[in-house]
């Protein structure tokens, strides 16, 4: 399945492409950014991007869905959606410059509408550190509901840590998206 391109009122998510892989290892390259992620290295090199995006391209086909989320200024984070086993996962991260800006509430409704309207009966799973509150918001924003606790492991911390669950079904996000923000 090709990915569309969607645009939101200040965004374009689309496709990542090749020429985005030194922007996406020197943001994720921050320490900041990859502390808050499963299955990111620190350091965070352009063979890590590489290796990411050559594994997304491969799965493309049935399991993540990768969007590049671009600012009109360039790559300022990625969102995704799907993976080849189970229930989808929604995941995502932002460069440091861009936190606060209501970016990812943004890019994350425009990927959840796409993943709803191509898989209704899908519900999507997620999950952040409970020390991640702006993450854990963003989800709560997005009509996520919590699941319960567990533990996500942290590659460049190499330990596992307190997290929140949560899971978001087709028919709370079309009442999520009801409510004004």
């Amino acid at each position: 399945m090709s990915l569309p391109d969607l645009r939101t009122g200040r965004l374009l998510l689309r496709p990542v492409r090749p020429d985005d892989l030194a922007g996406i290892a020197r943001q994720i390259g921050d320490i900041d950014v990859a502390k808050m992620l499963t299955t990111v290295p620190h350091p965070y090199a352009i063979e890590d991007a590489k290796a990411w995006f050559d594994q997304t391209a491969a799965q493309r086909r049935g399991g993540e869905r990768a969007f590049a989320i671009d600012n009109g200024d360039g790559l300022v984070g990625v969102v995704s959606v799907g993976r080849s086993e189970g229930k989808p996962e929604f995941g995502y991260w932002l460069g440091k410059d861009h936190w606060g800006k209501g970016i990812m509430t943004e890019a994350g409704r425009a990927a959840l509408a796409w993943h709803f309207g191509c898989f209704p009966e899908l519900p999507v799973m997620s999950g952040a550190l409970d020390e991640n509150r702006a993450s854990l918001n963003v989800l709560s924003k997005l009509g996520f509901s919590e699941t319960g606790p567990y533990k996500l492991k942290i590659l460049s911390r190499g330990q596992a840590l307190p997290a929140t669950r949560m899971t978001l079904n087709h028919a709370a996000f079309v009442e999520n998206e009801k409510v004004p923000a």
